[in-house]
């Protein structure tokens, strides 16, 4: 498929106007930022974190994506939770390739464990709570992937689609339900509360493929959900034009149909990270 190929496109010129412009910044995290022996795989313990008594711990794995960046917006949302980024160079396939192993999130999730376990502060007894996995862009490639996989379909608690979710057109003008079938079954089991799926989209338009409003128009209709109009603002300079909830389902839509609209959701990812099922620092 060649997803992202629009879009990634859009978000190379964007770059260089995007720096004459002031944007609201973030607070930078601090903490410890350690390889876990796979190229694009880094693991960050924030020096916020607060150890729980029972050695549990939340997990954010976020799929494409700077990791200061990552880590800056997991710090405004007040996340108590060990963050992990997952950075390959290329497009969804870049991402789906891989992970189409199903042994290879395992290894992922146990090299965070083993790490995890050497650190003062976690120790022999640590233990993986809430799992939440997020994706930016092309890293919907691996989520697909992963919940193709019965054993990580359960595992995962939440998802956060975060403009990043594509599909490829069939013949009726509908995306391929082959590739959204598995979001849809996550998206049913967060309206009955059993897990949680947050996706959000911007109104960047993808000619040869289903774009991420298109994605998430499917996903309303097999959920029998309305998209009611919205005039709220986020964080940074994300302004949102529609909204639906139903349980722990909840669909964001912003405005902009340009790179830069599209890089605003990771920019300022830390809006989503804090409507996640994830530990708070206290206050």
């Amino acid at each position: 498929m060649r997803c992202l190929l629009v879009v990634a496109l859009l978000c190379g010129v964007m770059v260089s106007a995007v720096a004459e412009e002031p944007r609201p910044t973030l607070a930078e995290a601090t903490g410890r930022a350690l390889d876990l022996g796979t190229t694009g795989w880094k693991l960050f313990i924030p020096d916020t974190y607060v150890a729980r008594d029972d050695a549990k711990y939340d997990l954010l794995i976020h799929f494409h994506g700077h990791p200061p960046v990552v880590w800056n917006n997991a710090l405004e949302a007040k996340l108590n939770a060990v963050i992990v980024t997952v950075n390959y160079n290329g497009l969804s396939r870049a991402y789906s390739t891989p992970f189409s192993d199903p042994k290879l999130f395992g290894k992922l999730l146990d090299d965070i464990h083993n790490e995890l376990r050497k650190q003062p502060e976690f120790g022999e007894k640590a233990t993986l709570d809430q799992l939440a996995i997020s994706s930016f862009s092309a890293g919907y490639g691996a989520v697909r992937e992963l919940l193709k996989q019965p054993e990580y379909f359960e595992q995962i608690d939440a998802i956060l689609a975060a403009d990043s979710l594509y599909a490829s057109t069939v013949d009726d003008g509908t995306p391929d339900d082959s590739q959204l079938i598995d979001y849809k079954r996550f998206a049913e089991l967060a309206v009955e509360k059993q897990k949680t799926f947050l996706f959000t989209h911007s109104e960047v338009p993808t000619p040869t493929y289903e774009s991420t409003v298109e994605t998430g128009d499917e996903l309303l209709a097999h959920l029998e959900l309305t998209a009611e109009p919205s005039d709220a603002t986020g964080l940074g300079t994300i302004e949102f034009y529609r909204q639906a909830k139903r349980g722990q389902f909840e669909l964001l839509g912003a405005r902009g149909d340009d790179g830069d609209a599209h890089m605003e959701h990771l920019r300022y990812i830390g809006e989503f990270f804090a409507r996640l099922p994830l530990a708070k620092l206290p206050e």
